[in-house]
């Protein structure tokens, strides 16, 4: 009786016991998974939305920032708010504007001590607090970024003769960030401001808030890729879901090979793959493709690549690259599947084709070594 009038005195008066207190920690490991597979979707998607994902954002591209939050505050400044960043020196006056070290300290501790993500050293873990000297070594030594190469993709034609693949790739870390942000800041101003970029959902009033679209990023033009795969149906007695499967494992080889052998990216690279979520793909579909993928890497000699340990689909709302993607599948569609008579939609998808350099003959356009059909 001692014992347990000793156990009751250190526990709160209204601490759960029993089963309650099972229940309640099963509940909060579903919150985190949940809140996990969140910040995973948002950094897949490119969606910057949030702090936390902009600080997951740093620790996925600056291994350095993992181990030390002094290299993390002044990589975070450089990205989010370069206009009060300077590496010379920030005014003091700036300070109270840039987004407090402990805030990001506390979303870095969230990322990796409760999701397990972009974990620090061992011994970093183990004593943080002493590592002074080596965390102002890390922030002077300023070492490259990982380098990745993020693909986005969207499919298209599932119920027209060509099967389509769309995919936007992003040659680094850094301009998934840049290129999102210059789109979503044209939109935020233009007609666009409250609808998701979609092929077909363009007007015939379109045209020229499209223009200056196709402008944002024919600007952002030097880190990015395009890539379209395409199947005519009538070649094959497969589902619409294994062609989709087989279509994305094919682009992504290919498309890997290409950016190599073109000179557009060097090795080691790291790459990851987002789709739309309403695609007929599931995880499974996703981990079957990676997989694939993985070995055709390895078949193809692609050495100095490593891939995502799973790929990400996300709703196309959070991610202006996939909503890109869904642009340049739905000109394509427009162009190879589209048999009816011309209308203002042809004119849309021939602007973004010709304003992106994308082409319907396969091998690479004329002069732009970045745009390039693959068929099968």
């Amino acid at each position: 009786m001692e014992d347990q009038n000793a156990e009751n005195a250190y526990r709160p008066a209204d601490a759960p016991e029993g089963e309650a207190a099972v229940d309640l920690e099963v509940k909060r490991a579903a919150a985190r998974l949940k809140a996990k597979e969140s910040l995973i979707a948002s950094l897949a998607g490119g969606d910057f939305s949030n702090q936390q994902t902009r600080v997951a954002h740093i620790l996925n591209l600056h291994p350095a920032a993992r181990n030390s939050d002094v290299t993390l505050s002044l990589k975070y400044w450089e990205t989010f708010q370069p206009e009060l960043y300077n590496p010379e020196g920030i005014k003091p006056a700036d300070f109270f504007k840039l987004d407090r070290v402990p805030f990001l300290v506390r979303a870095r501790a969230k990322i990796q001590n409760e999701y397990e993500l972009f974990q620090a050293e061992d011994q970093i873990r183990r004593r943080r607090k002493n590592r002074e000297d080596d965390m102002r070594e890390a922030v002077l030594g300023d070492d490259a970024p990982r380098q990745t190469l993020q693909v986005f993709s969207d499919e298209t034609g599932k119920n027209e003769e060509h099967v389509i693949i769309g995919s936007v790739w992003v040659l680094n870390g850094r301009a998934v960030y840049d290129v999102t942000k210059a789109i979503k800041d044209w939109q935020a101003g233009s007609k666009f401001a409250k609808r998701e970029m979609h092929f077909s959902a363009f007007g015939r009033g379109d045209l020229h808030a499209v223009d200056e679209y196709l402008n944002i990023v024919a600007a952002n033009r030097e880190y990015l890729s395009f890539k379209l795969m395409a199947m005519p149906k009538r070649n094959t007695r497969r589902s619409i879901e294994e062609i989709v499967q087989r279509l994305h494992e094919m682009m992504l080889v290919r498309g890997l090979r290409h950016e190599i052998e073109s000179g557009r990216v060097g090795v080691p690279r790291h790459v990851g793959v987002t789709v739309d979520e309403e695609q007929s793909i599931d995880r499974i579909v996703l981990s079957e493709i990676r997989n694939t993928v993985a070995e055709g890497v390895e078949r193809a000699h692609l050495d100095g690549v490593t891939l995502d340990e799973r790929f990400n689909a996300v709703s196309s709302k959070e991610s202006a690259l996939i909503q890109l993607a869904d642009v340049i599948a739905g000109a394509a569609n427009r162009r190879l599947n589209f048999r009816g008579d011309r209308n203002f939609k042809d004119d849309i998808a021939d602007r973004i084709m010709d304003v992106l350099g994308l082409q319907l003959e396969e091998g690479v356009a004329a002069e732009i070594d970045a745009a390039v059909l693959f068929k099968i």
